[in-house]
């Protein structure tokens, strides 16, 4: 960079004291600028650069009728300041742009001798602006290391297989019915004859192990104990993949015994979790003790997990709705602290089985011509994250293949999956149409489920569709599966 230190030679009057102290020159001829902080036909300015001094042969004063400039806008009296001399004048407030030139205008008349009988000449300071860094390369493939400090060799050896089949197939996933089953896993293999090589389970009502029974919302109705691995260890033993994910209930309102994850239905907001003292922090603590352990006991029977936690916290806001769930209310930076809060404190539990899915909500299935990821903000970080994944529904193959191709540029080093689907095109046509999903994973249909209604009439993913799915050539069933222990 060339010098930053502009200096104007003048030739230096007698210096008299005024009454009041002051040593300025006295004010018998119009101010001239000693010096500038950037001198004129300066390149490389850092557009960090928020600020230039205009140093006076005297003491000045700024007439208020008349605008200092940058590039013919106007500088905000506001960021117009004086030091005690009123020698120094700091042009604050400015915001630069890369490979750009400025021009800094102070007209004739702006600065006025203290006694404001002479105006100085006008000033005109033109700059350049540094060129625009080169963005680094994006990686051509994605990370083979997972972001646990220290993950398990299980967890490690169901990554590496993860991705020696990412971009060659696509593994087959359902959801439990609600929580903690394999309602829907038992209906494909029924109507298919193979099961789906991942089965994944949801933490919905794991506060009912609390020990204090006046805070179970279900006292003395339905109940799920989260203690009881035996069917996941069948599950597993059987060769299948197991996951999971946490729809996060908490109190309607503090010491209340009804719960929600909706943000419309509680009080609870994530940014008090970080308060001491608070009731939320209270909370999310004995909460994220509870899963902790519950997931340790899947790593203590050898199970690694792929956790989806924290999911769609962005909502619908390319559309200008509001969160879905109460983790997304105060926005991405709370939910972003959220996220690696849980993270590190799973990491101090010793949670190393875990591969992590955080998904992308908004963005790309909303304006698939753009391909804009309006939710960039809510991303943890690479360093916090294994997985992208994508929830999708009523989406057309070519929506789905521009979807994928979008989010695989945006995060090239991660493997991308649709984590969540419903009312799709079939998975062969998906594939077909560019959409390389590491698995897929219908929702559960819960009418189904409870025998209100047939397969043929599932509401995300119906009979034929799983018939079709699992006859395709692209797709992994549970019996296609290596040995993962």
């Amino acid at each position: 960079m060339k010098k930053l230190l502009y200096c104007i030679p003048v030739l230096l009057m007698a210096v008299s004291c005024s009454d009041d102290g002051d040593s300025s020159t006295d004010p018998s001829s119009a101010p001239v600028p000693l010096q500038t902080s950037i001198a004129d036909g300066t390149s490389d300015v850092p557009v960090s650069t928020t600020q230039i001094v205009l140093t006076y042969d005297q003491k000045t004063w700024h007439a208020m009728s008349a605008s200092i400039t940058l590039n013919d806008a106007a500088i905000d009296i506001a960021d117009l300041t004086w030091d005690e001399t009123h020698t120094e004048l700091t042009v604050g407030g400015l915001k630069l742009d890369y490979e750009t030139t400025y021009t800094l205008c102070v007209p004739k008349g702006a600065i006025l001798s203290y006694d404001k009988k002479h105006a100085a000449d006008e000033l005109r300071l033109s700059f350049a602006t540094e060129a625009r860094p080169a963005e680094p390369d994006k990686p051509t493939s994605p990370t083979t290391k997972l972001c646990t400090a220290n993950p398990s060799a299980g967890a490690q050896k169901l990554y590496a297989y993860l991705l020696s089949q990412y971009g060659q197939k696509v593994l087959s996933s359902t959801i439990a019915n609600v929580n903690w089953n394999f309602d829907e896993a038992e209906m494909v293999y029924n109507a298919t004859g193979k099961y789906p090589a991942i089965a994944t389970m949801d933490y919905l009502h794991f506060y009912t192990l609390y020990a204090d029974k006046s805070r179970n919302p279900y006292a003395g109705g339905w109940r799920v104990n989260y203690d009881d691995i035996s069917e996941v260890k069948k599950w597993w033993d059987a060769g299948g993949i197991v996951s999971a994910c946490w729809h996060w209930n908490v109190p309607n309102l503090e010491g209340q015994t009804n719960y929600t994850c909706k943000p419309g239905e509680t009080t609870f907001r994530p940014r008090n979790i970080f308060v001491d003292g608070s009731w939320e922090k209270r909370i999310a603590d004995e909460d994220l003790a509870l899963i902790a352990s519950l997931l340790k006991k899947l790593q203590d029977a050898g199970i690694p997990v792929i956790w989806r936690p924290l999911h769609e916290a962005s909502g619908n806001s390319v559309n200008g709705s509001t969160a879905w769930f109460w983790w997304g209310i105060d926005g991405a930076e709370t939910y972003v602290r959220l996220w690696r809060y849980m993270f590190d404190y799973f990491e101090a539990q010793g949670l190393n089985k875990l591969i992590w899915v955080w998904t992308t909500q908004t963005g790309y299935g909303w304006s698939v011509a753009d391909g804009i990821l309006s939710d960039a903000a809510w991303y943890p970080g690479d360093e916090y994250v294994d997985i992208v994944g994508r929830d999708e529904y009523t989406r057309t193959a070519a929506e789905s293949g521009a979807e994928f191709e979008a989010i695989s540029s945006d995060f090239a080093g991660k493997m991308v999956t649709l984590s969540e689907c419903g009312s799709v095109a079939p998975i062969a046509d998906q594939w077909a149409a560019g959409a390389k999903w590491s698995w897929f994973m219908p929702w559960y249909d819960n009418a189904v489920g409870s025998g209100t209604k047939d397969f043929d009439s599932h509401e995300h993913a119906n009979k034929a569709w799983w018939q079709a799915a699992m006859e395709a050539e692209c797709v992994i069933s549970r019996d296609e599966l290596p040995d993962l222990k």
